[in-house]
């Protein structure tokens, strides 16, 4: 056992490098670095794979497995052996190209979504799906060929389960948005607030005021800023975010709030170097953020509080009511992030479905400004006015991050969940949150998701802490019940 503990520390303590690489890339490196990162990168993959899939490893796992051992030890074991599995069935020459073509991806998507030249990006893109329809045919788990992929970022998730939940939920979604946009309250808004172009320092300031209160010690993490807000994980007591500055002074401070959720995650997750010290998948770690960033940061009682510091910093004086409308603006935006909630999922679904025909063969990268601007109108009624706020507002597809969008979602989904059991154990929760207390909510989460790591999969955690799976009427109930209060319809 002592071996797998050591293999298991090497491997993660190079994840934790690449994490720096990336950090390091985002928010630091000169622009003309790209070409050499991209090798370090590319090492850095390749050195992990080969440890990862070597014989020594590969038998020592084996042989564990029938030995008689404790439940961590056993789901250790397990864990570890379906992650060797997957890779060894990737040939080494596969993992370093995949590493060395996205790294290079990111800089002409950079360059292509400043210029909203889709061109620029458009051959990265073509071999990064060859690449990753072969990488789908090597892991070979059955059904659509995208759940190879899925299983990657939502272990035991499938294209087959979540395609009825998202037909649903997009129904859902678009009825209720179009309850609100029919609302008197909707018609009469006025945005006067959050689009008025604040000092980028104040906003900085409460930025950071908010982290240091939900619960981030600055000894243990950084505030960067990026084109792309993000979190990464450099060791057990070093995890740092990024946000981005917009003339919406909500997008740096909701970026924020989102990100501390990532960031609190990370912290509290098991301090060992195991593969059950991490989030057992990307959709729970995207129900820390989308929790934090939406059923706290966008409520009426956060803002009870916070409207007081607002007010102070930027010399603002909305009364609540209007600037909770402002905060919670139903707007059928064309940009994933700056989407509302009820938008958001859709942006969500919207890329699932691309997705699922790249992979399959259906969808041609040559032909994807076209289908997404379709597409981006069926959902908001407006097409893109170029490809920089359309197909070339993300930055995952040029990381090889297929598979992943469905996880913003499933998070969407589980925080609403888990709201709605934070609330069964402390009904007066909204008192503390009123009072800019967020102890409990810390306490709560860290004892029943950070600190179990991947000891369960994602839903098994979700059924423990909830007393069901994955459920989209949760979402949908909640949903309803805010935007009922704050439109009036």
């Amino acid at each position: 056992m002592e071996y797998i503990y050591e293999k298991q520390k090497e491997l993660i303590i190079l994840e934790r490098i690449d994490s720096l690489l990336t950090w390091d890339k985002h928010t630091t490196m000169p622009k003309n670095g790209f070409r050499t990162r991209s090798e370090a990168e590319s090492l850095i993959e390749t050195i992990s794979h080969k440890l990862l899939v070597s014989n020594g490893l590969y038998d020592s796992v084996r042989r564990l497995r029938k030995a008689n051992l404790s439940k961590e030890e056993k789901a250790m074991v397990d864990k570890l052996y379906r992650r060797i599995l997957k890779s060894r069935k990737l040939p080494e020459e596969f993992v370093g190209k995949m590493s060395k073509e996205t790294s290079l991806a990111y800089g002409a998507w950079v360059e292509a979504r400043k210029k909203s030249d889709f061109e620029i990006f458009k051959p990265h893109l073509e071999r990064i799906v060859k690449l990753k329809i072969k990488e789908a045919s090597y892991i070979g788990i059955k059904g659509h060929p995208y759940n190879s992929l899925l299983d990657h970022f939502e272990e035991g998730m499938t294209v087959e389960r979540l395609i009825p939940v998202f037909a649903k939920l997009k129904v859902d979604l678009l009825d209720l948005s179009a309850k609100v946009e029919s609302s008197e309250v909707y018609k009469n808004k006025k945005i006067r607030y959050i689009k008025l172009n604040f000092d980028r320092d104040k906003q900085m300031k409460v930025c950071r005021d908010v982290s240091r209160r939900i619960g981030i010690d600055e000894d243990f993490s950084r505030i960067g800023v990026s084109e792309h807000p993000f979190t990464a994980k450099m060791g057990i007591d070093d995890v740092r975010f990024t946000i981005n500055f917009h003339d919406n002074v909500m997008h740096a401070f909701s970026s924020t709030i989102h990100e501390v959720g990532h960031t609190l995650y990370d912290l509290n997750t098991p301090k060992n170097y195991t593969v059950l010290s991490d989030a057992p998948s990307f959709g729970i770690h995207e129900s820390q953020s989308r929790f934090w960033e939406n059923m706290i940061g966008k409520s009426r009682s956060f803002w009870k509080y916070y409207l007081k510091k607002f007010r102070k910093e930027f010399r603002i004086n909305p009364k609540l009511d209007e600037f909770l409308i402002e905060v919670n603006d139903v707007h059928n935006g064309l940009i994933r992030i700056e989407s509302d909630e009820l938008y958001y999922c859709l942006h969500i679904i919207l890329r699932f479905e691309i997705e699922l025909g790249l992979i399959d063969g259906k969808i041609k990268v040559k032909d994807l400004p076209k289908i997404w601007n379709e597409k981006m109108r069926e959902i908001t009624g407006k097409y893109p006015k170029n490809n920089a706020e359309g197909v070339l507002q993300d930055v995952h597809w040029s990381s090889g991050y297929f598979g992943y969008f469905p996880t913003y979602a499933i998070g969407t989904i589980y925080a609403a969940q888990i709201f709605n059991s934070l609330k069964k154990k402390y009904p007066d929760i909204e008192d503390d949150i009123t009072a800019g207390d967020y102890t409990k909510i810390r306490e709560w989460l860290i004892k029943n998701i950070h600190s179990k790591g991947s000891l369960y999969l994602a839903e098994e955690i979700i059924r423990q802490c909830c007393g069901e799976g994955l459920n989209p009427e949760a979402y949908i109930e909640y949903l309803t019940t805010k935007y009922r209060e704050i439109y009036k319809f």
